[in-house]
């Protein structure tokens, strides 16, 4: 994904995995837009949910708690 800084006008690449951590972010924290910072400037670029919603077709909910019991106590 690719998005214009909009104070300094440079092109930035978002990768794949940032737009698919960044929805993750969006999900939890029921979020209308992620920014992103500028790597010259500094200044944050709301990306809406939509444009990564558009940008990550088929993505889908990871939850960030990785640590899951395999063994509840009984």
């Amino acid at each position: 994904m690719q998005i214009r800084c909009y104070s300094c006008n440079i092109p930035i690449t978002i990768s794949r995995q940032n737009v698919n951590q960044a929805l993750n972010i969006v999900h939890e924290d029921d979020l209308v837009y992620f920014d992103f910072r500028c790597p010259k400037c500094k200044k944050a670029n709301r990306v809406s949910k939509e444009q990564l919603m558009h940008a990550a077709p088929g993505w889908k909910y990871e939850s960030s708690n990785s640590e899951k019991k395999k063994n509840p106590k009984k």
